[in-house]
């Protein structure tokens, strides 16, 4: 065995990884969602914005209640000795809104001894039929 396969981090399959949290996403299964992270695990979004413990945990439920009819794909995209690096297309319904949401956005998780203990995620979301392709680029 090589000293890089003993210094790795990752669960055992990073491949089969997404495709079972992408099967957890799709069942809505908050509880499950929300396993796999260290105690000290902290998730990083937005303009600065950052969750850890309880709210961290809590944030799946949350959301799949939230975005109740939510319809959501993940890939696998590439892995190193401690980091898996996943893309998503979602769809659900805003319930303040009623407008269908669609929803592209990637995400790096980072291990420590088979757990998440660092999340960045990044998406952008727009109104189903709007052209979110307008223009040469993008400030949203």
């Amino acid at each position: 065995m090589s000293d890089k396969a003993q210094s790795t981090h990752l669960p055992g399959d990073p491949e089969q990884w997404v495709r079972d949290l992408a099967a957890i996403w799709k069942a809505h299964d908050g509880v499950r969602a929300a396993q796999g992270y260290t105690e000290d695990a902290v998730l990083h979004w937005g303009p600065g914005r950052r969750q850890s413990g309880a709210a961290l945990r809590e944030r799946p439920a949350r959301w799949f209640a939230y975005a109740s009819d939510l319809e959501i794909d993940k890939e696998y995209v590439a892995h190193t000795d401690d980091c898996i690096v996943t893309t998503w297309r979602s769809a659900y319904t805003d319930p303040e809104t009623g407008d269908r949401m669609q929803e592209r956005g990637i995400e790096t998780f980072r291990f420590e001894n088979g757990l998440i203990r660092e999340q960045h995620a990044w998406q952008h979301s727009w109104k189903e039929g709007e052209d979110a392709a307008v223009g040469d680029f993008s400030t949203d």
